[in-house]
């Protein structure tokens, strides 16, 4: 049986889920994209998906990764709020702020679905790399994954 705060995590997740769905195309990363923007949202995600993993799992893996990763982290931010403003957002900002929420929200969501250790179980490795990753490892795995999911962008003439 879950406990009450897991419980309550999944709701919330699943209510912002909804919202941030009718938002439509608005909050996703919409547009087209530089190599260096698939860099960036792969960045950003591997980052979001780590907060959330590392708080169902426990530990301190995100603390630790953000604060050995804070150059490069905001180097990423910086640049994926240029996309949003070059896709031309309004409020670059706060389309980034909406973007980072959908994401933990699905994050949360799918990772709610399943008992925290069996979540944490397959999560171990990603967690696992996230605890040596730094500056330059963690630019060379962020493109990496850019180049594992660059077919799922639509790429800048």
């Amino acid at each position: 049986m879950m406990n009450s705060f897991r419980a309550k995590t999944i709701a919330a997740a699943t209510i912002a889920s909804l919202l941030s769905s009718m938002a439509g195309p608005a909050m996703a990363a919409s547009g087209c994209f530089r190599i260096g923007d698939i860099e960036a949202e792969q960045a950003i995600r591997f980052q979001t998906e780590l907060m959330v993993l590392s708080d169902t799992c426990g530990g301190d893996t995100y603390r630790d990764f953000t604060v050995r990763n804070r150059d490069t982290i905001v180097f990423y931010q910086h640049a994926l709020i240029e996309h949003f403003r070059r896709d031309g957002a309004r409020k670059p900002e706060a389309i980034f702020d909406s973007y980072l929420t959908q994401i933990a929200n699905e994050t949360a969501l799918n990772s709610g679905r399943e008992l925290a250790r069996v979540v944490c179980g397959r999560s171990a490795d990603f967690l696992a790399q996230a605890r040596t990753l730094d500056g330059d490892q963690f630019r060379h795995r962020a493109a990496e994954m850019a180049v594992e999911n660059g077919a799922s962008y639509r790429r800048c003439p």
